[in-house]
């Protein structure tokens, strides 16, 4: 898949954070970017946009920073 001229390589969960929906313990993403073949930025996306292609690359989790 291209995005942007460049080949869509895995995307990258920038921000998340951990809550409790419905009494259960889900990941709430907040912001998504895809990543090039190379890891390189090719830009921030919609969550519905690419919901149907996650599972066709990889998915890296940014590690979360407490100020």
């Amino acid at each position: 898949m291209k995005i942007n001229n460049k080949e869509l390589g895995s995307f990258e969960i920038t921000r998340y954070s951990f809550e409790l929906v419905n009494n259960d313990p889900k990941i709430v993403i907040h912001m998504i970017k895809a990543l090039d073949v190379n890891g390189n930025y090719i830009k921030f996306c919609k969550l519905d946009k690419v919901e149907k292609f996650l599972n066709s690359y990889p998915v890296l989790f940014k590690k979360i920073t407490k100020p």
